[in-house]
């Protein structure tokens, strides 16, 4: 991405957009708070707003992207494997709630900062490999909604509830999150505040995947 290629009219969402993610991110001093400089502290004033601002993005992004649809193109198929909008919603409600409780059961742990020498990633290359939908990924099988029947206005209060609770810790917290660590299969080791990053991109490569939906509904 180069820097101000989203200013005005978001190329990365196609639509008009007064937040950019990556406009956001080129002003911050470092876009890596994991790896080998790694500093042992709690997050700077910019990485808070960063990661509060994220995740709000990414939970309007869904709340606005499914708004008006009716049930039959909440459950309808493009493809015989595929999954509906409304099992994206539900597997991002999963997945927020498990989110939370391995965020709580990490900080719960004692800190790992021989770990920190393993992160490859920066926040920038989480993103990017997160919402690279050529990038196949496989859930667990516990957050899988295939065939899953629920109340989808039920699901995106959940995955609503579990957001705010994850903005409100980004927000707030004196944990040292970058001095803890822990293991996606996406990206390998990462620190506890690319966690939270982590989560954003996560639902904002769903989004990307309902807009693929929408279009060939």
């Amino acid at each position: 991405m180069m820097k101000g290629m989203c200013k005005g009219y978001c190329k990365c969402w196609g639509r008009a957009a007064k937040y950019c993610v990556h406009e956001k991110l080129f002003q911050m001093e470092i876009l890596s708070p994991g790896g080998r400089n790694v500093v042992r502290m709690s997050l700077s004033r910019d990485e808070r707003e960063f990661a509060g601002e994220y995740l709000a993005f990414t939970k309007r992004l869904l709340l606005d992207s499914v708004a008006g649809l009716n049930k039959a193109a909440l459950e309808a198929r493009t493809s015989p494997f595929g999954w509906s909008i409304a099992e994206c919603i539900g597997h991002l409600a999963l997945s927020g709630e498990l989110a939370w409780k391995v965020l709580q059961d990490l900080l719960r742990k004692p800190a790992t900062p021989e770990k920190g020498i393993d992160v490859r990633v920066s926040v920038k290359q989480i993103m990017v490999i997160m919402t690279d939908r050529n990038r196949k990924l496989k859930t667990l099988s516990a957050l899988d909604p295939a065939g899953m029947v629920a109340d989808t206005d039920l699901m995106l209060e959940r995955f609503a509830a579990y957001r705010d609770r994850l903005i409100a810790f980004a927000g707030t917290t004196e944990d040292e999150l970058k001095n803890r660590h822990t293991s996606h299969p996406a990206t390998g080791t990462i620190n506890l505040y690319q966690f939270l990053l982590v989560e954003g991109a996560h639902s904002a490569r769903h989004v990307m995947q309902i807009e693929e939906i929408k279009r060939e509904l």
